[in-house]
C-alpha cells in the first residue's frame, strides 16, 4: 500500500479539534463522577441520577447523528460557537438546580450543544489533508486531557459537591472556546466539492457495522470497570486514579493506530484491533491482583482507542464532507449508553466474568466479519474531487 500522505495540517486545526472534541465527550467521559455528586449532594436516587447521564449522552448522540446530513454544507465554526454557548449556559445554570426535571432539562441543553460542537470537529477533521495523522494527534492529546480530568473532578466534587463538578466542566468550556475559530483551517473546499457525490456504500456500512461493535462489546466492561476493582478490595480513590492513569496510556494507541495507517490494509488492522479489545476486556476478568487489574485497564484503554482512532480516519478518507464521522460517533455513544443496563443484566443472570466473555464473543464477530468483509476497506476511495478544490 502506499505510505502515508505527505500532506500536512496545521496545528491550529490539530489544536480546535482537540478542543471541540474535549467539549463534546467530556462529560460522557465524567459520568460516574457526576453521577455520585447527584446522589450525595442533591438526594436523587441512583436511578434518577442515571437518568441524567441517559438524557445528556442521548442528546449529545442524538444532535451529532441529525445534524450529520448538513455538516458538508454548513460552517463548522459557526455550528461550534453556537454549540459551545448553549453548552456553557446550561452547564453553568446545572449549578443552581435543584429540581430534577429541571436539571433534566439542562443537562438535555448541555447535550444538544455538546452535539453541535462533537459534530463540527468530526466535520473539520474528515477535511483534513491527513486524516489518519490528524486523528493520531488529536485522540492522543484528548486523551491526556480527559485523564487530567478524570483526576481532577473527583477532588473537586470532594470538595466542593456536584456545584463544583459543573462549575468545573463550564469553566473548562469557557477556557476551550477561543480556539474553535481554529477550525476554520481545515480545506472545507474538499467538502463542498464531494457533498453531492455517491458514497462509497459497502465499505461505509463495514465502517458502521465495526463502531457498532467497539460499542457494544466493550460497553458493560467500561461501564462496570470501577465493580471489577472494587470487587478485588482495590478502593474507589485507588480505581479511579488506575483509571485515569489508563485513559493517559491510550495515548499509545491512538499513536500506534497514526503510525500504522498506510503501512497494512486498514481491514486487517481494525479486525486484528477488535480482536484485541475483546481479549483485553476478557483478561479483568480472570485478574486476581491489583497488579493484574491496572495492567488490564491499560491494555483495555490502548486496544480501544487504537480501534477508535482508525475508524474515524477511515471515515474521514471515505467522506471528507464530513457526513460520516458525526454519524459515527452518535451510534458509537448511544451504543456505549447500553453499556451500564447491559452489564447490569449479564451480572445479575451471570457474573463479572460472563462480561469479560460477551466483549470478545461480539469483538471476535466482529474482528471475523471485518476481516471477511472489508476487503473495501482497502480498496475504495472518496468520491473523486474536482481539480482546484483541495
Amino acid at each position: 500500500m502506499a505510505g502515508p500522505s505527505d500532506a500536512k495540517d496545521s496545528w491550529q486545526l490539530v489544536v480546535a479539534v482537540t478542543a471541540a472534541s474535549t467539549i463534546g465527550t467530556i462529560p460522557a467521559t465524567l459520568t460516574g463522577f457526576l453521577l455520585g455528586g447527584l446522589v450525595d449532594d442533591r438526594g436523587f436516587s441512583a436511578v434518577e441520577a442515571g437518568w441524567m447521564s441517559t438524557v445528556e449522552m442521548t442528546a449529545v448522540a442524538g444532535t451529532a447523528i441529525l445534524a450529520a446530513p448538513f455538516m458538508a454544507r454548513l460552517s463548522v465554526v459557526p455550528v461550534a460557537f453556537c454549540g459551545a454557548s448553549l453548552a456553557l449556559v446550561a452547564e453553568f445554570a446545572s449549578t443552581g438546580i435543584a429540581s430534577f426535571w429541571l436539571l433534566a432539562a439542562a443537562r438535555f441543553a448541555t447535550g444538544i450543544g455538546a452535539g453541535l460542537v462533537l459534530a463540527a470537529a468530526t466535520a473539520a477533521a474528515a477535511a483534513a489533508r491527513d486524516p489518519d495523522r490528524l486523528y493520531g494527534y488529536v485522540t492522543s492529546a484528548l486523551m491526556l486531557l480527559l485523564g487530567l480530568s478524570v483526576a481532577g473532578i473527583g477532588l473537586v466534587i470532594e470538595r466542593w459537591g456536584i456545584t463544583g463538578g459543573y462549575t468545573l466542566l463550564g469553566l473548562v468550556f469557557l477556557t476551550l472556546m477561543p480556539v474553535l475559530g481554529w477550525l476554520a483551517h481545515a480545506p472545507r473546499k474538499r467538502a463542498l466539492a464531494v457533498a453531492s457525490g455517491k458514497l462509497p456504500r459497502r465499505p461505509l456500512a463495514v465502517l458502521l457495522a465495526g463502531t457498532l461493535v467497539l460499542g457494544l462489546g466493550p460497553g458493560p466492561t467500561f461501564a462496570l470497570i470501577e465493580r471489577f476493582g472494587v470487587n478485588l478490595g482495590l478502593t474507589v480513590e485507588r480505581v479511579g486514579l488506575f483509571y485515569s492513569i489508563a485513559i493517559v496510556c491510550g495515548v499509545a494507541g491512538c499513536a500506534l493506530a497514526a503510525r500504522s495507517a498506510g503501512r497494512w490494509k486498514r481491514s486487517r488492522l481494525i479486525s486484528l484491533g477488535l480482536f484485541a479489545t475483546g481479549i483485553t476486556c476478557l483478561s479483568l476478568g480472570y485478574t486476581g491482583s491489583e497488579l493484574g487489574y491496572f495492567v488490564s485497564i491499560v491494555l483495555c484503554w490502548t486496544t480501544y482507542m487504537f480501534v477508535y482512532t482508525f475508524l474515524l480516519a477511515t471515515a474521514a478518507v471515505f467522506d471528507p464532507s464530513g457526513r460520516v464521522g458525526p454519524a459515527a460517533i452518535g451510534s458509537l455513544m448511544i451504543v456505549l449508553g447500553l453499556g451500564p443496563t447491559l452489564g447490569g443484566f449479564l451480572v445479575t443472570w451471570g457474573s463479572y466474568l460472563l462480561i469479560g466473555w460477551f466483549a470478545l464473543a461480539i469483538c471476535g464477530l466482529g474482528a471475523l466479519a471485518v476481516g471477511l468483509t472489508g476487503r473495501s476497506l482497502d480498496l475504495a476511495t472518496a468520491p473523486p474531487i474536482p481539480p482546484g478544490s483541495a
